[in-house]
């Protein structure tokens, strides 16, 4: 039987403040040593997420005096994803692993369970969690090959949980089966229902009926279902949209809750009535979707939601809501922030928040309604303070075609008086579906620090904006989308926030791609290109990587980019190194299979061919992107250093 290492960890400085001391800004790229904490539904504990030289531990607190009472210490390369209290004693954890040959952890959808006072540690779902039969009629918990994640904690049942378990295969795409789970044996009680669509995403009503299942086909649309009489019964398309993500239901069970751009083009919140499959529009913002929804604390229902033009904005959905009513008192009390309700008692007198801005890169805070104080728990990166860090600047400026476009520019401080900055454009990955935000981003601030401006733009074919604005992106990787990710500079440039002539371009994956193709498209304007990650052959895309393996994805790439072999040579940078006139730094994960190894080694043999100047850094074990905080140092430093060469 799989075990765990169980031990006390007793901390007593896992609440630390912000002190003035001098900044290491290398430590900007390091994990929070506390990752999240949710408070028990007695309100005694507190679970915190730590993650320490290396190891994972859940560790729990006193909730009055915050001083560690156990902790449950995690085998090497194990790591805590999303958990969950059950109950007052007992919290299961999804976990992800490290495997020996890659960097970032990868979820095999493993649940673990373990008591607050480190006792009863058990694997309860995945394929590690079986016993072996050894004649007994006793029912034995099995091991399953499969992804598990939690539909329901069930609060009224605190022995069971519900959860989805999808069979593993290569894609994916295989067909979900709800159980209801013992988490503190593992065995599975039942069967609940099964998925009618693949990438299923279930969702139960207030008294933890499976009610609602959403999926996707092989054209990437989704697809509704209800459960009536035992039954799935399909919505049919034309009552709802193509892309509709179902929310709850609500109290009286006969309405459900979506964000769907159901004949219209911006996502917003609908409402459809079970009885007669009425579908009508809640709310709907005049220029970006929904970004994200302020679910309760048992994910039953919605009391707020999000959305993103510029700075971060609330809606209060239902303000007779309890839990809406703290939550705008939340909102009060930390403006231009991102405030999330991780947890809170069941009496609903105690919550744990977390905020975060464009210059705090995340705290936890303790809120205690019947003595009114709210009092931080710890912060992310506690040798930083808020001053340390640049504001980040909404802007909208004027295409070349007369289209409004908008994103943000973090302006860094000239080392000449007098002067301005040199710039990094740095482009977001996607391109679809896809967008930056008002956020706190560490590549950002470190890039700022080190005395260069960045300048993100939200370029057709970006997500949020409506489904119209990301189609202006398919089949325009290589020429429009780089024309508004220029247009952002020279506006820069016009209104006298950058300097002009010093700038680069920079990005991860679709970001890489953009980097070298603007090299090739203006090589007079753009004075060198930084690519992580990136794909510059997108005929390769049809043949290797992660995208093509499953239906949806080979549909994705032929709606995005269409098949026209004349078109996709065009928009491939790899086609036309010849015309690249500036320096290049090209970087890569070795096991990246959303954007394979083999882009960039095909760019590097085109680049040699035509004896192009380009350095090289290359990690063996990292995917897509670097995850561990080392190699991100070492590529941030290797940026910096390039970027003094050839800007400076």
């Amino acid at each position: 039987m799989y075990k765990f290492l169980i031990k006390a960890i007793f901390l007593g400085l896992i609440f630390i403040s912000a002190t003035g001391y001098a900044k290491n800004w290398d430590g900007i790229f390091e994990r929070a040593q506390y990752q999240n904490a949710k408070i028990s539904p007695d309100g005694k504990h507190i679970a915190v997420s730590v993650f320490s030289k290396g190891e994972a531990s859940l560790v729990f607190v006193d909730s009055n005096t915050l001083k560690a009472v156990s902790g449950s210490k995690l085998p090497s390369r194990l790591e805590i994803g999303q958990y969950y209290w059950v109950n007052n004693e007992r919290v299961v954890i999804s976990l992800s692993k490290r495997d020996p040959w890659l960097e970032e952890p990868v979820s095999y959808g493993e649940l673990f369970a373990i008591n607050m006072d480190g006792s009863r540690g058990k694997m309860i779902y995945g394929y590690r969690s079986g016993e072996k039969q050894t004649g007994s009629n006793i029912k034995k918990k099995e091991s399953t090959f499969g992804w598990g994640k939690i539909v329901d904690i069930l609060p009224e049942d605190k022995k069971h949980i519900l959860i989805s378990s999808t069979p593993m295969s290569t894609s994916g795409e295989r067909f979900a089966t709800v159980l209801k789970l013992n988490v503190y044996t593992g065995v599975i009680k039942r069967k609940v229902v099964k998925s009618p669509v693949p990438f299923a995403r279930f969702l139960t009503d207030g008294q933890g009926k499976v009610k609602f299942v959403a999926g996707r086909d092989g054209n990437n649309d989704t697809k509704l279902y209800f459960r009536e009489d035992g039954k799935w019964k399909h919505i049919p398309q034309d009552i709802v949209g193509s892309r509709v993500q179902p929310l709850f239901i609500d109290a009286s069970g006969k309405s459900l809750y979506t964000i769907d751009d159901y004949q219209q083009d911006i996502k917003g919140i609908f409402k459809l009535n079970l009885e007669n499959f009425q579908y009508k529009s809640v709310y709907t913002d005049k220029e970006v979707n929904i970004t994200d929804v302020e679910m309760t604390t048992d994910k039953r229902s919605a009391y707020a939601v999000r959305v993103d033009d510029g700075y971060p904005a609330y809606l209060i959905l239902n303000k007779k809501h309890e839990e809406a009513k703290v939550f705008k008192e939340l909102l009060k009390l930390f403006p231009y922030s991102s405030v999330n309700v991780t947890s809170k008692t069941e009496d609903g007198q105690r919550y744990v928040v977390f905020v975060s801005s464009d210059i705090d890169p995340g705290s936890l805070y303790l809120l205690d309604r019947k003595s009114n104080q709210l009092k931080r728990l710890f912060q992310f990166k506690p040798e930083f303070q808020s001053a340390d860090f640049a504001q980040v600047e909404p802007i909208k400026f004027e295409a070349s075609d007369g289209s409004m476009l908008n994103g943000f520019f973090t302006q860094a401080k000239a080392k000449q008086k007098n002067e301005l900055a040199p710039t990094v454009v740095l482009v977001h990955g996607g391109p679809h579906g896809v967008r930056d935000y008002w956020e706190f981003s560490t590549q950002v601030q470190y890039l700022v620090s080190r005395g260069y401006s960045v300048l993100q733009v939200n370029y057709r074919g970006s997500g949020g904006f409506g489904a119209n604005y990301e189609k202006l992106g398919y089949r325009a990787w290589g020429s429009r989308v780089q024309q508004d990710i220029l247009d952002g500079y020279q506006w820069l440039v016009k209104n006298k926030k950058a300097a002009d002539n010093k700038v680069c371009i920079m990005g991860g994956s679709f970001g890489a791609y953009s980097a070298i193709q603007s090299a090739t498209l203006y090589p007079d304007v753009y004075k060198c290109a930084i690519a992580n990650a990136g794909i510059y052959d997108l005929e390769l895309m049809f043949e290797e990587g992660d995208i093509q393996q499953r239906r949806s994805g080979m549909s994705y790439l032929k709606r995005v980019l269409g098949t026209d072999e004349q078109l996709l040579k065009s928009m491939s940078p790899v086609n036309y190194v010849e015309k690249i006139q500036i320096p290049i730094l090209l970087a890569h994960g070795e096991k990246d299979k959303r954007a394979p190894f083999e882009h960039a080694e095909r760019l590097r043999a085109a680049l040699d061919k035509e004896n192009k100047s380009y350095e090289w850094f290359v990690i063996g074990d990292e995917s897509h992107g670097f995850f561990n905080p080392e190699n991100q140092r070492a590529y941030m430093k290797q940026v910096v250093g390039f970027l003094d060469k050839h800007l400076l």
